[in-house]
């Protein structure tokens, strides 16, 4: 498979490509690009790659020249796999930039993410079905955005705080996610926890491990230093022994998506200027920080799956799922051709 990476005016992919795989290619024809998911629905590469071309404005105006340049260039050529007859398609190569706030490659890292999420907590719950699973989400009042970077911190250094209290002994193992929003009302930043417990059959029997939503409170109050008790959310989490799509999914799903939305830093509606602002505020809030994390017998799993952080150079932002593999269609059975797909700027759009 080519491993090269292609920017944007590369005229090459395809001989680049043809020299690594004997594979048929489809002609171009200048049609538009519509790949749908399994239930019919628009995958948003266009969407994405209008963010990223506004990121890039962005991280350029801020004095990033080398960042805005990898970002401006993301997602210009994407190879697919691709039915001649029904035209369900599979992502078989891109050139993603790998920018953390770029909205293309947030989404393939959130989608990478639920699904290898998902693979533990089903993994996990095959190796230990008596454990039970509980949502966790803390958060604390809004920051202006010149003390985001110091929340994060704060918030931050609070849940290694709280991971290490001995009231959490019942808890084997975590799953955590920073995210970060915005109020579209005042312009504050909200950075708060999502967080999957593991935790021992002790933990609802009555013995004593069992925590209340006010005592999560309580404590989450304490490990943040805070003089108010903040707004905490917990339930617990059903899994159905054998089934995938059941509600470790929809917890998977909850807790890695996007760490920042399109919508709070690079919204359409919002200016240039708006949009510089957001992102100088930010990049260096987020910048080193590791934004998920693994803990107690979670980890061990995720690490025996061989699971990549989705924010290492290596991790794999093409296939972010088990329906992207393979060179059959899954609907008629016919053999998959490869088709170029090319970022057009003046029409704003992927034609192939």
């Amino acid at each position: 498979m080519c491993k090269s990476i292609l920017f944007e005016g590369q005229e090459s992919c395809k001989d680049i490509f043809s020299k690594t795989e004997d594979s048929a290619w489809i002609e171009q024809t200048g049609e538009p690009l519509c790949d749908r998911r399994p239930n019919g629905e628009e995958r948003p590469w266009r969407a994405k790659r209008l963010g990223a071309i506004r990121l890039a404005g962005a991280l350029r105006a801020i004095g990033l020249a080398g960042n805005a340049a990898r970002c401006r260039g993301c997602g210009t050529v994407l190879i697919f796999n691709e039915c001649p007859s029904d035209g369900q398609k599979r992502l078989k190569e891109a050139n993603f930039c790998r920018e953390r706030l770029c909205p293309m490659c947030a989404w393939r890292r959130s989608l990478r993410l639920t699904y290898d999420v998902s693979g533990v907590l089903h993994e996990a719950a095959r190796r230990e079905p008596r454990r039970r699973w509980v949502m966790l989400t803390l958060t604390q009042k809004n920051v202006p955005g010149e003390a985001l970077a110091g929340e994060v911190d704060r918030v931050l250094r609070g849940w290694n705080l709280l991971r290490r209290r001995r009231e959490l002994l019942a808890v084997a193992g975590t799953f955590r996610v920073l995210e970060l929003t915005r109020n579209t009302r005042d312009g504050t930043w909200h950075p708060h926890v999502h967080a999957l417990l593991w935790v021992l059959p002790s933990y609802f029997n009555g013995n004593g491990s069992y925590i209340t939503q006010a005592r999560w409170r309580e404590l989450w109050a304490e490990a943040l230093g805070l003089d108010y008790l903040p707004v905490v959310d917990v339930h617990a989490v059903k899994a159905r022994a054998g089934a995938r799509d059941d509600d470790l999914d929809a917890a998977a799903l909850e807790v890695a998506k996007y760490q920042v939305k399109d919508t709070d830093l690079v919204p359409p509606e919002a200016t240039d200027a708006e949009v510089i602002d957001r992102v100088s505020v930010v990049r260096p809030a987020l910048y080193g920080r590791r934004l998920v994390d693994w803990s107690g017998d979670l980890r061990r799993i995720a690490r025996q799956l061989r699971l990549k952080d989705p924010d290492a150079p290596e991790a794999d932002l093409v296939h972010v799922t088990d329906e992207d593999h393979g060179d059959t269609c899954p609907v008629c059975g016919t053999e998959m051709v490869a088709h170029v797909y090319r970022w057009v700027e003046g029409m704003r759009d992927y034609l192939g």
